[in-house]
């Protein structure tokens, strides 16, 4: 199913992280796979808007299809949250979610998890089969109960399925390694030829220890290496949140302290306004020392390095706001990682970019 996909990231359907997948190259789309973790798209009237952004942003290219439970029994007063919330009812083997799925051609379902197992398990496998896009299967650190026995169940159900062993956010995601280990022994123990994505997150949650400029490892490439090394039987596939954090609950806003990140293929270069050195630095200036710095990929022609570029010109398109500097290094990392080890230089200029 994975086979041609150098990288599997996860993301959320938030603006920013849809915004940086619309705006890649179609070169850079074509070696992805992403799991989108849906939910209904701000202030939308029905949930069927999710569905066009996405497809926007995707084109006619394959994609898993996740939810995204905090948005779930969210309350609001649009029919988009009613709409969503009846895709979690267990009904019928999640009856409502693989009606959804069908609907979209190129959306792959992800069996449904609820009390940490999978629910109806023989009743969502008709659906799938019904379906018969093959399966997603994804692990995630602290939501499944255990892990290897669900591992093997859906390994005696089905042949056309990929799992997606995700290690969840941590300052410390190393530290999760033998978690991951033991899944990936036990599905390459039978099934070496079924691909595994070894997904999570690093990135940082505080970058008040940073000054005007600080560099964090992008981990997740680590623990996929370690990986590799450990199980060179299994066929692994790197995966990350794209340099995301996970969906936040906590509705009070933070302290917006304008910064903007450079990702390279193995760390994250942040550039922060530093209160020691200059209270007033905006962005323009911020994106200024960005493009004259020495890791500044000056022959890198994607939406993401343009747009720092207009920000330090004073240009339209310009990073205003947090939302933007994200998405534009969203753009950068999913560009960066898509060409993991290859020559990631774009220089073609057929390509649209809009700033809205």
């Amino acid at each position: 199913m994975l086979e041609q996909f150098p990288y599997c990231p996860t993301l959320h359907a938030r603006v920013a992280e849809i915004k940086a997948l619309a705006q890649l190259p179609a070169a850079t789309k074509d070696r992805l796979f992403p799991l989108i973790v849906c939910r209904p798209w701000p202030n939308a009237k029905h949930l069927a808007r999710t569905w066009e952004k996405i497809a926007e942003a995707m084109g006619n290219r394959r994609f898993a299809l996740d939810l995204d439970p905090i948005k779930r029994n969210s309350g609001g007063k649009l029919a988009a949250t009613a709409e969503f919330d009846e895709l979690f009812v267990s009904r019928n083997g999640f009856a409502n979610y693989y009606e959804a799925v069908g609907s979209i051609a190129e959306a792959i379902p992800v069996l449904r998890i609820s009390g940490g197992e999978a629910a109806q398990f023989e009743a969502q496998a008709r659906h799938v089969d019904n379906l018969d896009r093959g399966l997603v299967v994804r692990i995630e650190y602290g939501v499944v109960t255990n892990p290897i026995a669900l591992v093997e169940q859906v390994l005696g159900r089905f042949q056309d399925v990929s799992f997606f062993v995700d290690a969840g956010w941590s300052r410390d995601i190393l530290g999760r390694e033998a978690w991951a280990s033991g899944i990936v022994a036990r599905v390459a123990r039978d099934h070496p030829e079924i691909e595994v994505v070894i997904s999570g997150s690093s990135f940082p949650d505080s970058f008040s220890d940073i000054g005007d400029r600080g560099t964090n490892p992008v981990s997740e490439r680590y623990l996929y290496n370690s990986l590799v090394r450990r199980h060179n039987s299994a066929t692994l596939i790197y995966g990350d949140w794209g340099s995301t954090r996970p969906p936040s609950v906590d509705q009070v806003p933070m302290r917006n302290i304008p910064r903007i990140d450079l990702p390279t293929q193995s760390e994250w270069v942040s550039f922060r306004r530093d209160k020691e050195l200059d209270d007033e630095e905006d962005y323009t200036d911020i994106a200024q020392r960005v493009v004259a710095d020495v890791d500044w990929p000056a022959d890198l022609d994607i939406w993401g390095t343009y747009a720092i570029e207009w920000t330090a010109s004073g240009e339209p398109g310009a990073i205003r706001s947090a939302a933007t500097a994200a998405a534009a290094r969203i753009n950068i990392h999913l560009h960066r990682q898509a060409f993991f080890g290859a020559n990631d230089i774009m220089v073609d200029g057929d390509e649209p970019f809009t700033d809205d």
